[in-house]
């Protein structure tokens, strides 16, 4: 069985990577940023590749949580430290709790939106009022996990346990995230993975 903080770093990299390779078919690319009917119409005739890209999510965020809780137990001689880790452990823990609930209506109600749009029949005002309590949802995730990584490259940089300039650069990009949401009220949830991925490469290849 591996060492507390090399688990700690394969979980980070690796379960971001097997999420991001879940959700990157390429036929749900203009999905993001296609008209409403085009999107439903692209989801439609593609369910099980949004089925795996929404897992590809949860897959991503429940072995970032896993990494988190390893690297406390890898500092477990650091009270401090492991009492500062478990905080963003629960923060994200929560946060990641609201991606994953988004990622499962949408992975069951966007085909089923679908299915409406193609029998011409009236989805409104059910569908205005679920994209704003799934754009609550998000924007809940994206700014609670956006904090939540600040503080982490916070803790792993003055800590010592990754070198300085990768928890600057984990920072850097957490602080991108949060500011581009503020401003735009959008993000791209895959980039709140770069922090940890990061991270995890810096614990496997010793950079401390």
């Amino acid at each position: 069985m591996p060492e507390p903080l090399n688990l700690a770093g394969l979980l980070l990299v690796a379960g971001a990577l097997i999420g991001a390779a879940a959700a990157s078919h390429p036929v749900l690319w203009p999905v993001w940023s296609a008209p409403r009917d085009e999107r439903l119409r692209i989801v439609g005739a593609h369910r099980l590749a949004w089925t795996m890209l929404n897992a590809g999510f949860l897959i991503a965020t429940v072995a970032t949580a896993g990494g988190l809780a390893a690297l406390a137990v890898a500092e477990v001689d650091d009270p401090g430290v492991v009492a500062a880790l478990a905080a963003v452990l629960v923060s994200y823990a929560v946060a990641g709790g609201l991606w994953c609930a988004v990622v499962a209506i949408r992975s069951l109600t966007t085909p089923a939106l679908a299915d409406l749009a193609a029998r011409g029949a009236d989805t409104e005002p059910s569908e205005t009022l679920l994209n704003a309590a799934l754009w609550a949802l998000f924007g809940a995730f994206t700014l609670v996990t956006g904090v939540a990584l600040l503080a982490l490259a916070g803790i792993v940089g003055i800590g010592g346990i990754v070198a300085v300039p990768v928890a600057v650069l984990a920072a850097l990009v957490a602080g991108v995230v949060i500011g581009a949401y503020l401003v735009t009220g959008d993000s791209v949830p895959a980039v709140l993975y770069l922090p940890t991925i990061l991270i995890g490469i810096a614990l496997l290849a010793g950079w401390t």
